[in-house]
C-alpha cells in the first residue's frame, strides 16, 4: 500500500501549509523607527538677511522726438512748377507762399466766368420783374435762377483752381521737404512739400502694460537724447488702448524746457523717463530670481515662522554683477540655497548664512 501512504503524506503537507498561511495574517507588521523628530524631517535652507535701500525709480520708454504735426502739402491742380519761393529748412508762417504752379488759362476763364455771372444776374432780375407783371410764368423764373446758380458755381470753382496754383504753408512751422523741382510737371493729388509744426516738439514712446497705472496726463517727465542732452516736459497724452501685438501703450511728452526748438529734430532717438516715488530696492544675483505662477519675476523668502513665501518683484536696473529689484518691502530673509526644492507656504528649517543659527 505504498501509494496510499504517499497520498496521505501529501494531504498532510497541504493541511499544514494552509494553517501556516492563515496564521501569517496574524503576524503583527513591522513598526517603523520613530526616532526621527518632526524638526529633523523639515527641509533645510540657507537664507540671508537683506535690508532695502531707497532708490529713485522711473517709468522708462524708448521713443523719438516728433513734431506736433507733420503734413504733406498736396497739389490740387495739375501743371508745371513755375517758381519756388522759400528754401527748405527755413521757418515759415501760416499762409506763406512756398511755390507756384502754372496758371495756364485759368485767369482768362476767370474773367469769362465773372462776365457770365453778371449777365445771368441781370437776366434773372429781369425774369423776376416780368413775373411780377404777369408776363412770364413761374418756370421761366426757376430756369433763370438755375442758370444763375450754375454761373456762381463755375466762378467759385475757377477761383479755387486759380488759388490752388499757389502752394502755401498750412500753418506756422518749418518748411521741411520739397518733393518737386522748378519746371517739373505735377499731377493733381501729388505731394509737393512737407511742413512741420514744431511748437511744441514732442517725445513719443510706448510704455509697458505693467507701468500704465503709474503714469498720468500732466505728470512731469524728461527725455535723454542719443547725444546725452536732456529735455524736460509734461505728459500730455496716454493711449486708452494697448497695441494688439505688444500690449504696450503710446505716450507723448510735450517739451517745455531744455534745448531750444531749433536744436531738436523730428525723428531723433530719445529715452523718455517719468519719475516715480522712491522704492526700497535690493541688489542681488539674477540667479535668485524665479518665475511666479502668473509669469512674473519673484523671490523666495522666509516669514518670521520659517515658512516659504513667494514675493513678486520688479526689475529696477541691471549692472554687470547683479540686478536691482523692488517689491519685498523694507527688509527680507532671502533664501539663497535650497530655494529650488521648497514651495510657497512650506515649513522649513532655516539656517542663516555663515552663522549656522536658525
Amino acid at each position: 500500500m505504498p501509494l496510499n501512504k504517499s497520498y496521505l503524506l501529501a494531504a498532510g503537507l497541504a493541511v499544514v501549509l494552509v494553517i501556516w498561511m492563515m496564521m501569517g495574517d496574524e503576524i503583527p507588521p513591522e513598526q517603523p523607527d520613530r526616532s526621527l523628530t518632526t524638526e529633523a524631517s523639515l527641509f533645510r535652507v540657507q537664507y540671508e538677511d537683506h535690508a532695502g535701500q531707497p532708490m529713485h525709480r522711473n517709468v522708462r520708454a524708448t521713443g523719438h522726438v516728433s513734431a506736433e504735426r507733420n503734413v504733406d502739402v498736396i497739389a490740387e491742380v495739375s501743371g508745371k512748377v513755375t517758381s519756388i519761393r522759400t528754401q527748405r529748412g527755413l521757418p515759415v508762417k501760416e499762409g506763406q507762399l512756398l511755390l507756384t504752379i502754372d496758371e495756364r488759362d485759368l485767369p482768362a476763364r476767370l474773367k469769362q466766368a465773372e462776365a457770365t455771372l453778371k449777365q445771368v444776374t441781370i437776366e434773372t432780375r429781369g425774369s423776376h420783374d416780368l413775373f411780377r407783371k404777369g408776363l412770364v410764368n413761374e418756370s421761366e423764373v426757376i430756369n433763370a435762377e438755375a442758370r444763375l446758380a450754375s454761373a456762381e458755381a463755375s466762378l467759385t470753382d475757377i477761383r479755387r483752381q486759380l488759388d490752388a496754383t499757389q502752394i502755401r504753408a498750412p500753418f506756422t512751422g518749418m518748411f521741411d521737404q520739397r518733393y518737386v523741382e522748378l519746371g517739373e510737371y505735377v499731377p493733381a493729388g501729388e505731394a509737393v512739400a512737407r511742413v512741420l509744426d514744431t511748437d511744441p516738439m514732442l517725445v513719443k514712446g510706448r510704455i509697458a502694460e505693467k507701468d500704465i497705472a503709474d503714469v498720468a496726463i500732466g505728470d512731469k517727465a524728461y527725455a535723454i537724447l542719443l547725444n546725452g542732452n536732456r529735455v524736460d516736459g509734461t505728459i500730455r497724452y496716454i493711449a486708452a488702448g494697448a497695441d494688439s501685438q505688444t500690449r504696450s501703450y503710446d505716450i507723448e511728452m510735450a517739451i517745455t524746457d531744455g534745448i531750444p526748438q531749433s536744436g531738436l529734430f523730428d525723428g531723433q532717438t530719445a529715452t523718455l523717463y517719468v519719475p516715480q516715488p522712491d522704492v526700497m530696492a535690493y541688489f542681488l544675483s539674477p540667479a535668485l530670481l524665479i518665475m511666479t505662477a502668473d509669469d512674473q519675476l519673484g523671490l523666495k523668502v522666509l516669514t518670521e515662522d520659517d515658512r516659504v513665501r513667494v514675493v513678486p518683484v520688479t526689475l529696477l536696473s541691471a549692472e554687470d554683477d547683479g540686478v536691482w529689484v523692488y517689491g519685498p518691502g523694507e527688509k527680507m530673509r532671502l533664501i539663497t540655497i535650497g530655494q529650488g526644492f521648497v514651495s510657497d507656504g512650506e515649513q522649513v528649517e532655516a539656517v542663516a548664512k555663515n552663522t549656522g543659527k536658525q
